[in-house]
């Protein structure tokens, strides 16, 4: 995956993962693709719904031991 963006917000909890990655998406032009880092286990159902709400496309979610990752496609 073409990687735009790498937000890390490690040791950070709600609302802190998704302010970020709505902080550099907005930076970025239609079709970028953001990866999301985060240890805040509320992401699993955070990112999924921020998605929904602004039209993101949630590409993929995974648990990478006390992490969990996100890549999310900027609407465009």
């Amino acid at each position: 995956m073409d990687i735009a963006a790498r937000v890390d917000t490690s040791g950070a909890y709600c609302p802190v993962p998704i302010l970020e990655i709505a902080k550099v998406m907005r930076r970025l032009p239609a079709g970028a693709l953001v990866e999301l880092i985060s240890t805040d286990r509320g992401l699993e159902a955070d990112l999924p719904a921020w998605c929904e709400a602004t039209g993101h496309e949630l590409v993929r979610l995974e648990r990478r031991g006390t992490s969990y990752v996100g890549w999310v496609r900027k609407a465009g």
